[in-house]
Order: C-alpha cells, then structure tokens, then sequence
C-alpha cells in the first residue's frame, strides 16, 4: 500500500507499507525495524511478538517517546499486558496493531509532531 506525500519536514516519514517490506526515504527495507521522527533504527531484533519481552520494551522507553507503536506482522497480536510495566513506569503511552495500521498511525502522529516510536514487525 502507498500513502499519499503529506508535507512532514522529515526524511524519516514512512512512504509505503507492504508484507514484507517498508519504504522510508525511498529505501526498501524488508527487516524488522524502530523508526522515530528524527531515526531510523534498524534493524530491531525483535522477529515476533513471541519474542517480545520487557527487556526490550525497557529498552523502547530510553528513547523517550511519548507513544510506542508496536506493529505486530500481518495479524494483531496482543502481548502479555505484565510486558508493558516499563513503560507504564515510564509514563510512555502504547499502542498493538497490525504492521500496516502501525505504519499509518505513525505518519499520522508524527505530523502531528508527536514524538512517536514505531517498533515494526514485518
């Protein structure tokens, strides 16, 4: 799926979205990946929600978003809620959503100059 050009002043704005593969800055990536208004930080090591534990979300919360959004893959996959303690600790709010509706939360909230991380999983 292509999104349409919206006029965010970042390079880091996801241009299209697909199973298997992301487009940001007109780069085809076809990792798993964290992407924030300001980075691109891939890959993410993460390669299923299965794996997901808090360490890695302890981690997500040194970034200091104000939102994480975890694309889980083609299907939502909820996590374990215990999962969440560090950011609830953190004050960092979060959402679980398919990879495709991850993609475009992100766009949404980072034009809405949110400081927003996406966690995606493809």
């Amino acid at each position: 799926m292509k999104f349409a050009q919206d006029h965010i002043n970042s390079k880091y704005v996801i241009e299209a979205c697909e199973p298997g593969r992301i487009q940001v800055a007109s780069q085809i990536f076809s990792h798993n990946m964290l992407i924030m208004p300001e980075r691109l930080l891939q890959p993410w090591e993460v390669t299923s929600m299965d794996e997901l534990s808090t360490r890695q979300l302890h981690a997500l919360a040194t970034h200091e978003p104000d939102v994480i959004i975890l694309g889980t893959g083609q299907h939502q996959v909820f996590p374990h809620p215990s999962l969440f303690k560090p950011l609830m600790q953190a004050g960092i709010g979060w959402e679980v959503m398919p990879t495709d509706a991850a993609c475009r939360t992100y766009n949404i909230l980072h034009g809405e100059d949110r400081r927003v991380l996406a966690a995606l999983i493809l």
